[in-house]
């Protein structure tokens, strides 16, 4: 079993000209994209016009009405260097002042666990991509659907953690059988979304996003367990 790491974590609130709406978090990554234009971690897009593929380093989320951006490892670092930049966004059509702004930072821990460990998505965890929504929307039996969403849900964990530089060597299980369906939509187009709670002998971040789309808000969950449990030394 390999110890637990820590990673910096910070949190950027924005209290905006009105309350957010979550389908706005795209429209939010999209504004500070623009503004920071040489800042790869806001956009993905490299120089060359190429796509930064690994784990976003900065998410974007509305929850509870209110702006955050989520920044984790270099990401934590570069939002402490931009918070005091931003006195407005634009969303959409719409220019909003920034009323309120503030910094939260913590550092957190991150890795294979002994027993498992309880969260909820706060939101939509888009967990299927094109091969999987078809074997997903194919296969009739619940339990059948919720191990195919198990299987997905370990791989998440093991793609975040090799993206983190963390190897896991203890077998991730998860059970999702708590998890429902919900409707959800980005840039117009209808997905299929999870929300609910789930475990897994993983210990996460709060509000880390796991799965599709974690830099536009999806997959953002919270831990229900305050404590791990035999979660061994970090380092």
């Amino acid at each position: 079993m390999n110890s637990l790491i820590k990673i910096s974590v910070t949190e950027y609130h924005l209290r905006l000209g009105r309350e957010m709406h979550t389908g706005e978090a795209p429209q939010l990554r999209g504004f500070f994209g623009r503004a920071f234009a040489d800042e790869v971690l806001l956009h993905h897009h490299q120089s060359d016009g190429s796509l930064l593929y690994t784990y976003p380093r900065i998410q974007f989320k509305i929850l509870q009405k209110t702006a955050l951006l989520l920044g984790i490892a270099e990401g934590s670092e570069l939002l402490s260097k931009l918070w005091l930049k931003v006195d407005h966004t634009i969303i959409g059509n719409e220019n909003l002042p920034v009323i309120e702004s503030k910094i939260i930072k913590r550092i957190e821990t991150l890795g294979e666990l002994l027993k498992p460990v309880s969260y909820s998505f706060l939101t939509p965890w888009l967990a299927l991509n094109q091969k999987n929504e078809r074997i997903y929307v194919t296969e009739k039996s619940r339990p059948k659907r919720v191990a195919l969403l198990e299987k997905i849900l370990v791989g998440n964990c093991l793609s975040l953690s090799k993206s983190l530089g963390y190897t896991i060597n203890l077998q991730l299980k998860a059970n999702c059988s708590q998890l429902q369906e919900v409707r959800c939509a980005l840039k117009g187009v209808p997905m299929r979304g999870f929300i609910g709670s789930f475990q897994i002998n993983f210990w996460l971040p709060d509000k880390i996003g796991l799965g599709k789309c974690v830099s536009r808000g999806f997959g953002s969950l919270k831990r229900v367990n305050r404590f791990p449990h035999n979660r061994g030394d970090t380092k």
